[in-house]
């Protein structure tokens, strides 16, 4: 849950990060964002990409914290 809502909020910052990179690159002013099915395209890939991301931290920290509680184990003995 912690993960969909995280992923939610970064899809919208990774939104905001990328319309800067086009206002800069092209020298806009400002983004109108005329079409909703495009934004919610975007803001859908850019979800998925986060949430990818965080799942893939989340088992990098649960992979490293059991080889640690291992570890520590074996040196008790």
């Amino acid at each position: 849950m912690v993960r969909t809502g995280a992923a939610a909020f970064l899809s919208i910052i990774l939104l905001v990060v990328e319309s800067f990179i086009i206002m800069k690159l092209k020298g806009y002013t400002s983004i109108y964002f005329d079409n909703i099915n495009l934004l919610i395209g975007v803001l859908a890939m850019n979800f998925f990409f986060a949430f990818s991301i965080l799942t893939n931290m989340k088992m990098w920290f649960e992979k490293h914290s059991d080889e640690e509680a291992e570890v520590k184990i074996e040196k008790q003995d």
